[in-house]
């Protein structure tokens, strides 16, 4: 299982890099069209940039695509393998390519810090790969998770404005702090969200989808909730306080 996987997870992953294409074609593009002046390295910057922040979701939220296109999540469960060992083959290759995606950006400089930009990436995958259960449609998957990182995000940001303003620390020393806030508010997020998939994957069976997420609808819902009043209620706090 774990060959066939590295192998769906090698199609997937070079399936994102066919956007590279889009370098050479707009270097074309420029000098025979618009003679803009484009230069390649302008190119290559923006469209690895679109390639590394395209894969997370991707890879994530189609770690069970084959069983949902093939209806064989029964066959899934029929190996001679243990749940967490099925999870642990779909997950590890493709969190391999996605690791070889951030060490490359940071060869090519594509984000100023790497590694909070680099843990943002990780934290999105682990999001898509937690929540691709419970998702069917990929166009919805994007929005739930964009809903979920922002939260993620957002939460990170208050502690670390809350931070800023009780120890009056400048916002060019902040990066180590900047990571310890990420950090701490990624493990509170992605362990509920981490318990409710597992849960949901350890009891999961040919019966219709919707009737098996009710881990999600008791853990994932409020605590998305409870993060979105977490963000809008200190960050109230924190600048009446400013005020």
């Amino acid at each position: 299982m774990l060959k066939k996987e590295f192998s769906d997870a090698f199609k997937q992953f070079m399936e994102c890099m066919i956007l590279l294409l889009a370098v050479p074609l707009g270097v074309l593009f420029d000098k025979l069209l618009i003679h803009v002046g484009w230069k390649i390295s302008d190119i290559f910057y923006y469209v690895f940039l679109i390639t590394v922040i395209i894969y997370p979701p991707v890879a994530g939220l189609s770690i069970f695509q084959s069983e949902r296109k093939d209806r064989a999540f029964e066959y899934l469960f029929s190996l001679p393998l243990s749940r967490f060992k099925t999870i642990l083959y779909k997950i590890a290759p493709r969190f391999f390519f996605l690791m070889l995606l951030i060490i490359a950006s940071n060869f090519f400089s594509i984000f100023k810090n790497i590694w909070i930009n680099g843990f943002n990436l990780i934290v999105v995958f682990f999001i898509s790969a937690f929540m691709s259960i419970s998702i069917t449609s990929f166009v919805l998957g994007v929005v739930e998770i964009s809903f979920i990182f922002f939260a993620y995000y957002q939460a990170s940001r208050v502690i670390q404005l809350i931070y800023m303003g009780w120890n009056r620390v400048k916002f060019s020393d902040f990066s180590t702090q900047a990571l310890l806030s990420d950090l701490l508010t990624a493990a509170l997020l992605l362990i509920p969200v981490g318990a409710a998939f597992w849960m949901t994957f350890r009891n999961f069976d040919i019966k219709p989808l919707k009737l098996q997420l009710k881990f999600y609808y008791y853990i994932v819902v409020p605590i998305i909730l409870v993060s979105y009043a977490f963000i809008i209620l200190l960050f109230k706090k924190f600048t009446e306080g400013k005020g």
